[in-house]
């Protein structure tokens, strides 16, 4: 009697121990399944804050071309939020025979920017960046290129509605652009007294 009670706690024990071993893997396996997981998480969040780092960073990107009285003129990569004068230091800084008091060295530089600093004695126009030229639009005078600008450009023009614009654009197609704007007169509806309203506000 006292061998089965025996026995029977022995196999009690023992399912009990099974019992508690089973349990016990299945807590490791589920804990490690876990922290797999929240490391995968934490390695794709870290990834992707990395690669959207980079992409701000490469947006952030831009260059300008630096000329006249620097150490070493040419194109320079810079950041946004940059001023005038951290690009001029990318170019060595300003010559002894710069004139620094045409230069805005506190102006914020944009892509494609070109800053220019001319020596003591030299007048220069305000600083432009190659958009202005690109486009046709005003250059640093506040002029109209007649051989870049377009329709719309032409038409902000005194006296020139979309009529005369078209013409201009026909002329300059026709004859390989403008050598210089007196041509303009050669272009009917175009008159002495037109060209003498418009001379200060054109350019080729």
């Amino acid at each position: 009697m006292n061998y089965r009670m025996l026995l029977q706690r022995y196999w009690q024990y023992l399912v009990g121990a099974v019992v508690v071993l089973l349990i016990l893997i299945c807590s490791i396996l589920f804990y490690n399944k876990s922290e797999n997981e929240v490391n995968e998480e934490i390695s794709m969040v870290s990834t992707g804050s990395s690669e959207s780092f980079e992409s701000e960073s490469i947006s952030q990107q831009i260059y300008v071309d630096i000329k006249g009285a620097v150490k070493k003129p040419g194109m320079y990569e810079g950041m946004l939020e940059m001023r005038v004068w951290d690009a001029v230091m990318l170019a060595g800084g300003v010559r002894e025979d710069a004139d620094t008091k045409q230069v805005n060295f506190s102006e914020r530089i944009v892509d494609q920017m070109v800053i220019y600093v001319p020596t003591i004695g030299e007048e220069v126009q305000e600083l432009t960046s190659s958009e202005d030229s690109e486009d046709g639009l005003k250059s640093t005078t506040n002029k109209i290129n007649l051989n870049k600008a377009n329709e719309a450009e032409l038409t902000t023009l005194t006296g020139i509605g979309q009529k005369k614009a078209q013409e201009i654009i026909r002329y300059r197609e026709e004859n390989g652009g403008f050598k210089s704007i007196e041509e303009l007169k050669n272009i009917s509806g175009f008159g002495e007294k037109t060209f003498e309203k418009l001379k200060d506000s054109i350019s080729v």
